[in-house]
């Protein structure tokens, strides 16, 4: 399946950013790693998970109250705000805010999972399995294995049906003439 799979420009950032970390198995995955290699401060709070920048430093205070791999989720969420978004979200117009969140969202999925990783699993052709195995190496949410899955799923359904369209296309140009 994931031979047609074409990674998006968020995940070849994503996977540059993880690589010049020094970032390259999903072991090392984790809210304390990337934080140390990323240079952010965390901080594990009883109040939802919310990411500051002050004068240089970034800072993301991560629910304490969530499981490891639901914190791990929202960290990678404020990581995004820190890493590619500016302003305060609570002064900004909506649809500007909307934005922020719906690339925050995407963020979530591909560097959690990121492709340049999972590339290396064979996954199984059952889904449920496919999750769970993203779920054990990962240390993903069973709803997060099921989106990214539906969301490679769907990405690999468009490109195989690109390449039948191009297939048709060039065959059904016409033989210009000797």
């Amino acid at each position: 399946m994931l031979q047609y799979y074409r990674p998006t420009p968020l995940e070849q950032w994503i996977e540059n950013l993880w690589r010049k970390a020094g970032i390259l198995t999903p072991a090392q995955l984790t809210v304390d790693e990337v934080a140390s290699r990323l240079n952010v401060w965390v901080h594990y709070l009883n109040q939802r998970s919310k990411a500051l920048e002050f004068m240089g430093l970034r800072s993301i205070l991560v629910d304490k109250r969530l499981s490891r791999a639901e914190q791990w989720e929202d960290f990678l969420h404020e990581l995004c705000h820190v890493l590619r978004h500016a302003g305060n979200q609570t002064l900004m117009p909506r649809p500007f805010l909307e934005s922020q969140e719906a690339d925050a969202n995407r963020f979530v999925l591909y560097a959690s999972v990121p492709y340049f990783m999972l590339r290396h699993y064979p996954l199984p052709d059952r889904r449920s399995e496919a999750a769970e195995l993203i779920v054990a190496q990962f240390g993903v949410t069973h709803t997060l294995a099921y989106q990214r899955l539906e969301q490679i799923e769907r990405r690999t359904f468009e490109a195989v049906l690109w390449e039948e369209f191009e297939k048709l296309a060039i065959e059904s140009q016409p033989v210009p003439p000797r």
